[in-house]
């Protein structure tokens, strides 16, 4: 089931100790945004899988409980469908095969330096993975399926190709994959030439390559870094070390995808900036250009700003910014980009909006009605003027200069309405 199925979802923590049963809650419930609920028996395990059927998506649990000695609520927890990671006191040979023949997706052992924070990163790779798309390339049908249900022990979205044909067939059907695992052998070419075709069209910001080879002598192995492999693997491998490098990959798109955003957004409104409006911007306008569509553009600036910061501060003048530029983005699709371009100014770039004076005086009556409030007592309220353009120009600059000329004619016109020019 998927983290859409089961709607905002839960995570579990069962543990008998009282004192690491918080710890660990308390852990968890610091880098999820959704309830933490902790069971310290087996029966209050039953009783919390029943009282939120299809909630849980990760489950923390002990391996070994007063009423449960022999791992039946890990048990419990996975039979319910729930990814689980298994807490354990110790880890012998013993208890390591017990644990590993069960489709966990991690074990911790409570007394190793640092246990709660790997609590924690197995907890947000869990959440992470369900969103994640894993293809693998490999022509025996054992050994796929082997690799599959690994892959699908970390919650991780599977596909699978026999060859490089239908990798690439699936590739090109597919824009949402993370991850391709290859053989070195595969029938109608070996897994370096895949990897080369895939390099050319897909950056190492998109896709991850992992090249699995037979030998840690064989030349192979260079031979995919030098294709634009990101990593490699040796047959044969442990689980654990094979799930690592899954999702060191991961983390590292990750990584690369939050630094890219945060020099896409302003920091203060969290809309994208001047700089990613005239580089999307563009985009959008020369497909417009080609393709015969109407192009939007919006000017926003936010009335007698200046007085706001003169009468409540700065800080009440960065509250309205942000109100106001919740209030565009949610007026707006995710295809069309809401920017700040500085202080109190936002600009709109919508492609096939109908009615475009009448979408724009709906936002400006919403802000004009909607209440910001400085504490408990105080609240403000402000207008905005907007200038409006859809006459495709020969440029982007010149549109946006347009809608920027409609938005002075707003303002001196009285502000607190819509011109369009």
């Amino acid at each position: 089931m998927s983290q859409s199925d089961r709607g905002a979802g839960r995570i579990l923590v069962v543990d008998d100790s009282a004192t690491i049963g918080i710890v660990v809650k308390n852990a968890v419930n610091s880098v999820v945004n959704m309830p933490v609920d902790l069971a310290r028996t087996l029966a209050a395990c039953e009783q919390m899988l029943s009282a939120h059927p299809d909630q849980y998506l990760v489950a923390v649990v002990d391996l070994s409980l007063p009423d449960a000695p022999d791992g039946e609520a890990v048990d419990l927890v996975l039979n319910s469908g729930v990814a689980t990671i298994v807490l354990t006191g110790s880890l012998d040979n013993t208890t390591h095969e017990r644990i590993s023949a069960k489709p966990i997706v991690d074990y911790v052992t409570k007394q190793s330096p640092g246990s709660i924070a790997i609590v924690q990163k197995s907890v947000l790779h869990t959440l992470r993975n369900m969103q994640c798309k894993v293809l693998i390339v490999e022509p025996d049908p054992a050994y796929r399926d082997y690799l599959k249900k690994i892959l699908l022990t970390q919650r991780l979205e599977v596909i699978e190709a026999e060859n490089a044909k239908s990798a690439l067939h699936e590739m090109e059907q597919r824009n949402d994959i993370s991850v391709v695992v290859t053989a070195y052998e595969i029938s109608d070419m070996d897994g370096v030439d895949l990897c080369m075709k895939l390099r050319s069209n897909f950056p190492s910001t998109k896709l991850a390559i992992i090249g699995i080879t037979t030998s840690a002598n064989d030349f192979s192995g260079v031979r995919f870094f030098k294709a634009g492999a990101d990593d490699i693997i040796h047959k044969p491998f442990l689980v654990e070390e094979f799930v690592s490098r899954i999702n060191a990959r991961l983390d590292y798109i990750d990584s690369l995808r939050t630094i890219q955003e945060q020099a896409n957004r302003d920091y203060l409104t969290k809309l994208y900036n001047r700089r990613y409006l005239y580089e999307m911007g563009n985009a959008l306008f020369s497909s417009a250009k080609r393709n015969s569509i109407q192009i939007m553009i919006a000017m926003i600036d936010i009335d007698f700003f200046k007085r706001i910061n003169d009468n409540y501060g700065h800080d009440a003048g960065d509250l309205a910014i942000v109100s106001v530029a919740q209030a565009i983005s949610r007026s707006f699709r995710s295809t069309d980009i809401v920017a700040r371009m500085g202080g109190e100014e936002f600009c709109i770039v919508a492609v096939n909006n109908d009615a475009p004076v009448e979408t724009m005086n709906r936002l400006r009556l919403h802000i004009e009605g909607l209440p910001i409030a400085l504490d408990d007592k105080e609240s403000i309220h402000l207008t905005i003027s907007i200038g409006v353009t859809t006459s495709l120009c020969n440029t982007l600059d010149e549109m946006i200069n347009r809608s920027d000329e409609a938005l002075y004619k707003a303002k001196q016109s009285g502000r607190n309405q819509v011109v369009l020019l």
